[in-house]
């Protein structure tokens, strides 16, 4: 979303037509950033039906097309071209143009060397807060490893465009509901630690979300707790998105301990460190699937 109204200014202020679109309700963690109300959670049919090859579809931090909720086929046909610009490793290069670099730490930080490099004078302070909070929360708040000395000095050149680090932290990490500490609660009471496995895991199920009148987005950051584990390397959050069907977030500790492998075998992915994957079945299933998904050595 960083990205998203970063790119959206640029292009507003370029005297383009734009339209937003995001398949997920936005998280009330991000309701801070410029022109977020503008984005739509899909095409309405006027913009379908004005949908031409006048029309150029850019996708952000997108690793593949099955993350876009739209047939992209047809979209193909109906644009005059398609951009992925993205940082995931296993990105699978659907667009007409592929603008991917997984050395970089955030779409974000790839856009930024973008808009620096053509469009210098169009930075302004909305275009600097949308990539500040893309690289913020993709760096898990400077703490990852691919917060490097670029990162650092991008950052500093945003802060003089009015970015403020403390009220973007402020609205990220410190604007939580109250039930959102009954979740926590919840996923502290079942964690499991399997210390032969250095693994350490919990789960969400839709009703906890349902009882504490949360969203989705409520279980952002969750996991981080479960990272902080000194006695696991890895850390699984399940996460239930309806009934038989889970979202299963991976982090590791250490870049030794590969997440996106694991991921890759349920045909997800992500990012050494960091990596998600979607699953059906039932929760014993799918813990049992990523337990021993484990045990056979998929850690390298």
């Amino acid at each position: 979303m960083g990205s998203q109204v970063a790119f959206f200014e640029l292009l507003i202020n370029l005297h383009k037509k734009v339209s937003m679109i995001c398949a997920s309700d936005i998280p009330y963690q991000y309701k801070f950033l410029p022109n977020v109300n503008k984005i739509k959670n899909g095409f309405d049919k006027l913009e379908l039906d004005c949908i031409s090859k006048d029309c150029v579809c850019i996708c952000l931090d997108c690793a593949d097309e099955g993350r876009l909720n739209l047939d992209i086929l047809k979209l193909k046909e109906k644009v005059f071209k398609i951009i992925n610009i993205d940082h995931h490793l296993g990105n699978t290069d659907f667009g007409d143009i592929n603008v991917v670099d997984s050395a970089k730490s955030a779409t974000a930080e790839i856009l930024y060397e973008f808009i620096n490099q053509n469009f210098k004078d169009y930075m302004n302070y909305n275009i600097a807060v949308g990539i500040y909070t893309g690289i913020l929360t993709d760096t898990g708040k400077f703490q990852y490893a691919n917060t490097t000395s670029s990162v650092h000095k991008i950052v500093s050149n945003l802060l003089e465009f009015g970015v403020n680090p403390s009220e973007a932290f402020s609205c990220i990490y410190e604007n939580e509901p109250y039930g959102r500490f009954k979740l926590i609660e919840l996923v502290i009471s079942r964690i499991k630690l399997i210390k032969s496995k250095k693994l350490i895991y919990s789960y969400l199920l839709q009703k906890d979300l349902e009882e504490l009148n949360l969203p989705f987005s409520a279980h952002d950051g969750v996991i981080e707790l479960l990272r902080s584990a000194a006695d696991a390397k890895i850390a699984v959050l399940f996460k239930q998105m309806t009934r038989g069907n889970f979202k299963v977030s991976l982090r590791s500790t250490e870049s030794c301990y590969n997440v996106a492998e694991i991921a890759a075998k349920f045909g997800g992915g992500g990012h050494r460190m960091a990596s998600a994957y979607a699953q059906k079945g039932s929760l014993e299933e799918v813990i049992a699937n990523l337990v021993n998904a484990v045990n056979t050595g998929s850690i390298s």
